[in-house]
């Protein structure tokens, strides 16, 4: 088997990535790719794999290249993970947004921000596609750049490739909402759907019960109202081991979307208020400025992680669970689960983002949504999940409905729809400051849109 990771140098992704799979013995004698454009980092994770390699006598023949045509040829797996301009080009997304009034917690999907990354991700991630489909044509290429939506439908539009995108958002709301009921997760059972960054769990059971009112009574007791759980408790046997400490993770903006609209979404309030940005006025304002928190929390955290890697090729640190694996419950490790399933013909669920082709009804088929797929040795199979509910309808509709001339967009670079689609995003308030404001981040990115020059 050859896998390639494009984006190798990402600091969060690729350690846990080589540790999942010097865990796998079916992994050993593998060739991996790794192809970054950044030559120190690529160099890194070059010396970080090989030692890896050595020290699980795991006998990978490992090719490190900046240019990615170098290492693609007969590859069964592609991996990209890039982030076109780094933190800077990020920090651009939010402060030039910010600076027109448009405030973005994380800036990646949806808005001002998911337009800046879209522009400069989506001629990349086609060109990688195109390059594949000439040197690996049968390769499936597993997409976890953000704006994971507009990026894959690009890829499956304008190549001959297959691409999946995948988050790992879908279980993070599954967990956190059984934290939130204090019920073990393997007891409950949940139907989830939708786009990334703004999925709905669609149905959730305890013992094939309902336990949309035992949500609604755990939310209500985060509130400071536990009436209405102290009547349920005796009714589900699932809670006898529910804990005594009150759970404190309440998500504000998604409490409030479940309980006007019926549905719960994910994976979490900073990227689901941005497909509401109406909430940014109230909802948020006691938590404090949170424009541009996640790409804070990253400035923080990168450091540690480059250091980290650095030290671990260098073997200053050993690799061990602690020092290497920590990270393995993330996006990364559906991936590995889906490979593992694929190969010993599990049939395991999992969810992943793809071309509607009929999974959702109410969408326009060839959009990319987040659906569950059964994966065996035949491959994927998306379950159909008909109607989404006509209350979470027009949020995702808005939403999918500009992708195509995001994407024209980046591919023509044309500011003109570039601004066009600003202006039909609920993010955009005043049209001629949205316009204003599109133009200035571009011109402020210039580095990173060679189309747009």
């Amino acid at each position: 088997m050859k896998i390639v990771i494009i984006g190798a140098g990402s600091m969060a992704f690729t350690p846990a990535l080589l540790a999942g799979f010097s865990a796998d013995r079916r992994y050993a004698g593998i060739e991996l790719g790794l192809v970054d454009v950044n030559e120190q980092a690529l160099d890194v994770v070059d010396r970080l794999a090989r030692r890896v390699s050595d020290e699980f006598d795991l006998h990978w023949r490992v090719e490190a290249s900046t240019e990615r045509r170098d290492v693609l040829a007969g590859a069964d797996v592609v991996t990209a993970a890039i982030g076109v301009g780094g933190l800077d080009a990020w920090a651009m997304d939010v402060e030039v947004p910010a600076r027109y009034g448009f405030v973005q917690p994380v800036g990646d999907t949806s808005g001002s921000g998911g337009l800046g990354r879209a522009l400069r991700h989506i001629p990349v991630l086609v060109g990688i596609g195109r390059d594949m489909g000439d040197l690996c044509p049968q390769a499936t290429l597993y997409n976890f750049s953000n704006p994971l939506t507009v990026n894959t439908q690009a890829v499956n539009a304008l190549t001959d490739v297959q691409c999946i995108g995948l988050c790992i958002g879908p279980d993070l709301t599954w967990n956190h909402l059984c934290r939130a009921i204090g019920v073990n997760k393997a007891r409950t059972s949940a139907v989830i759907g939708g786009i990334n960054h703004c999925h709905w769990i669609l149905d959730l059971r305890i013992d094939g019960e309902d336990a949309f009112p035992l949500l609604s009574a755990a939310l209500e007791e985060m509130a400071g109202r536990p009436q209405a759980m102290d009547r349920l408790k005796t009714r589900y046997a699932a809670l006898a081991d529910r804990s005594q400490e009150p759970f404190r993770g309440l998500q504000p903006v998604c409490t409030t979307l479940y309980r006007r609209l019926g549905f719960y979404p994910g994976p979490g309030d900073g990227h689901v208020v941005e497909f509401y940005p109406q909430f940014m006025g109230h909802r948020l304002a006691g938590r404090g400025s949170v424009n541009g928190s996640a790409l804070q929390s990253c400035r923080t955290t990168y450091p540690k992680l480059w250091s980290k890697m650095v030290d671990m090729a260098d073997g200053r640190i050993p690799i061990d669970e602690q020092t290497f694996g920590e990270e393995l419950a993330w996006e990364h490790t559906q991936l590995l689960g889906i490979l593992v399933s694929q190969q010993d013909n599990l049939g395991e669920v999992f969810w992943v983002n793809i071309p509607n082709q009929g999974y959702i009804h109410n969408l326009p088929d060839g959009v990319v949504l987040e659906v569950p797929a059964r994966v065996d040795a035949g491959g994927l199979h998306p379950y159909a999940l008909g109607d989404l509910p006509l209350s979470v309808l027009p949020a995702l509709a808005h939403k999918v409905s500009s992708l195509e001339l995001i994407i024209e967009a980046a591919m023509e670079g044309s500011r003109r729809k570039a601004v066009q689609a600003f202006l039909n995003d609920p993010y955009c308030t005043d049209l001629d400051a949205g316009a204003r404001m599109v133009n200035e981040l571009i011109d402020g990115e210039l580095a990173y849109l060679p189309r747009f020059r």
